[in-house]
């Protein structure tokens, strides 16, 4: 841990760095990282990372934007045209903006309250996502829940990504699948009524917990006591088609290709596909891996954003 995270973490108790989640960081990678889901108490205070207050107050400004916020219920997002309005901007109707009043009103109907992202613009939920990047060779999210309790906000899932959800106020219930040989790669619908009993484990948290699902959990919680507030950091790795296009970019760049592409009405076309075969193979000898693996990350955050 850096000289400044031990002293942001002496001075506020908030988490700083994976350890403050998970425990020994060598024992997570080794024993839990891609195997199965796992739950954790936090050394740092996970509720001071976001209040409800805040997350009422910010919905009470009025400046929020889309896609930066979402309302759903039992899965079913609120439609666009409701939970959003056009404001007035240096004399331009700009639409997108929260509607504080339809945002309230699905609340009250049992509805989730959903932050996207919040480490654009939030400073504690900022600097722990920028404190965890260095852990991971991957793309991280934040996503803040604020739940109602006897809520089951999204039906059983899958998400294209490893999960760490934070528990930050109230109790909530999750069922997670366990992995086996029918798991599947990328995010989608959980294809049954639910998870069966003896392929999952069912978790409660409370505040301070930290639930690790792996990729391709499939999962869904409820809120039981109180509003549950919970953030969830998604860690994901490049896909075998982001190193492919990378490896692809880089190989087209080279000045072989430029010349191939020149002189490429001079040859056959079965010449064309054992040069540029050739061509190809001998690049992909000579490719640093990690540079790949770096240049593929710094893209997917660029095309994120």
């Amino acid at each position: 841990m850096s000289d400044l995270a031990v002293e942001r973490r002496e001075e506020t108790g908030l988490p700083t760095r994976l350890e403050d989640l998970v425990g020994d960081v060598g024992d997570f990678f080794t024993d839990h990282w891609g195997n199965q889901p796992t739950v954790f108490r936090a050394s740092a205070d996970l509720p001071g990372l976001i209040s409800e207050q805040e997350i009422w107050d910010e919905v009470d400004c009025g400046l929020l934007i889309r896609p930066y916020f979402t309302a759903f219920n039992e899965g079913v997002r609120s439609a666009l045209t409701d939970m959003t309005k056009k404001r007035n901007i240096v004399g331009h109707e700009v639409p997108g903006y929260i509607n504080k009043e339809q945002i309230l009103k699905d609340f009250a109907a049992g509805g989730t309250f959903k932050f996207n992202q919040p480490e654009h613009w939030h400073p504690r939920i900022r600097a722990l996502v920028e404190s965890l990047a260095p852990e991971f060779r991957a793309e991280l999210e934040a996503y803040v829940f604020l739940s109602p309790p006897g809520k089951t906000a999204i039906q059983a899932h899958m998400d294209g990504s490893h999960v760490l959800v934070l528990q930050v106020a109230g109790v909530k219930d999750w069922h997670v699948g366990l992995l086996d040989e029918t798991s599947i790669s990328g995010s989608d619908r959980y294809h049954q009524p639910d998870i069966p009993e003896d392929r999952r484990i069912d978790v409660t948290l409370t505040p301070g917990d930290v639930l690790y699902m792996p990729h391709g959990a499939p999962h869904y919680a409820t809120a039981r006591v109180g509003n549950s507030i919970h953030i969830a950091i998604t860690i994901e790795e490049p896909t075998t088609g982001d190193l492919a296009d990378v490896y692809l970019a880089q190989f087209m760049s080279e000045p072989l290709f430029d010349n191939l592409m020149i002189d490429h009405h001079r040859l056959s076309p079965n010449a064309k596909v054992d040069l540029l075969r050739e061509l190809l193979g001998a690049h992909l000898s000579t490719a640093d891996p990690i540079r790949t693996l770096e240049s593929t990350i710094k893209m997917r955050k660029a095309h994120q954003r």
